[in-house]
C-alpha cells in the first residue's frame, strides 16, 4: 500500500512539474509577442499613426518578463509624418518599464505601472528635404544634395541670356523648433561667385521650416546631416501603456 501511495505521489509531482514546465514555456513563448502587440497598439494610437509599428521587447534577465519587468525595447515605424515632414523611418529605443501582472490578469487587460518613454531617431531622405527647400526658399531650387555635415542646394541664374547652374552650400540645423538652412557659399559652374549676385542668391536660398503639430510627448532636440539623409534626434515620453493602474 505504501509503495502504491509513494508511486502515486511521485506521479502527481511529476505531472505538477510537467504542467509547470509547460506553463513556463508557454509564458516565454507567448508573453513577449502579446506584450509587443500591446505596446505597438498603444504607440500607434498615442502618436496618431496610420500603420501599426514593429516592436521588439527585451528582459534582462529574461525570466524578469514573467514578473512584468522589461529592460528595454525597440519600436520601428516606417513612412511616418512628424511635424509636417515625411520620415522614411522612425525608431524609439524604449526605456525600462513594468507591467502589473496581477492586475492585468484580474482585469483581463494590460495594466502598466507607468507610461512609456524612450529616445527618438527620425530619418528623412534627400527627396523630402528637396521638397521643403523648393517650397520655402525665395529662389527656385531644382534639387538638393545632403553631404556629411552640410546641404548643397542646386539652382540656376541667367547670365547674359545664358542659364548657368549654381550650387549653394550651407548648414542644415534644428533651431527653436524649426528646420533651418543657412547658406554659406555659392558656386556657378564650379567657380566661386563673389559680390552682390552672390549675396542675393545666398539670402534667397535660405529657409526656415517650423516643425509644428508634433504628437504630445514627442520632442526633437537635434539634427545631423549624414550622407544622403537628415537624422533628427529627440525623445518620446508619457505614452500610456494599457489601462492606467
Amino acid at each position: 500500500m505504501r509503495r502504491l501511495l509513494s508511486a502515486g505521489l511521485v506521479a502527481v509531482l511529476a505531472l505538477a512539474l510537467l504542467a509547470g514546465a509547460i506553463a513556463l514555456i508557454g509564458a516565454y513563448t507567448f508573453l513577449p509577442s502579446i506584450m509587443e502587440a500591446a505596446v505597438a497598439r498603444d504607440v500607434r494610437d498615442d502618436l496618431g499613426l496610420t500603420e501599426t509599428p514593429d516592436v521588439r521587447l527585451e528582459s534582462d534577465p529574461q525570466p524578469a518578463m514573467l514578473t512584468g519587468e522589461f529592460s528595454d525595447g525597440l519600436v520601428r515605424i516606417r513612412d511616418a509624418r512628424l511635424g509636417g515632414v515625411r520620415a522614411a523611418s522612425v525608431t524609439v529605443d524604449l526605456e525600462a518599464f513594468d507591467v502589473d501582472i496581477s492586475r492585468s490578469v484580474s482585469r483581463s487587460e494590460f495594466v502598466g505601472d507607468g507610461p512609456l518613454s524612450g529616445r527618438l531617431r527620425v530619418t528623412v531622405v534627400e527627396q523630402e528635404i528637396a521638397r521643403l527647400a523648393s517650397e520655402n526658399a525665395d529662389v527656385p531650387v531644382s534639387s538638393i544634395e545632403l553631404e556629411r555635415g552640410r546641404m548643397v542646394a542646386l539652382s540656376s541664374v541667367q547670365v547674359l541670356g545664358i542659364e548657368v547652374p549654381v550650387s549653394v552650400a550651407g548648414s542644415l540645423d534644428l533651431r527653436d523648433g524649426s528646420l533651418v538652412f543657412e547658406p554659406e557659399s555659392l558656386e556657378a559652374a564650379g567657380v566661386p561667385v563673389p559680390g552682390e549676385l552672390s549675396d542675393q542668391l545666398l539670402s534667397g536660398t535660405g529657409f526656415a521650416y517650423p516643425l509644428e503639430g508634433l504628437p504630445d510627448g514627442v520632442t526633437l532636440t537635434g539634427a545631423e546631416v549624414e550622407e544622403g539623409r537628415l537624422v533628427f534626434t529627440g525623445g518620446v515620453k508619457d505614452i500610456p501603456l494599457g489601462t492606467p493602474g
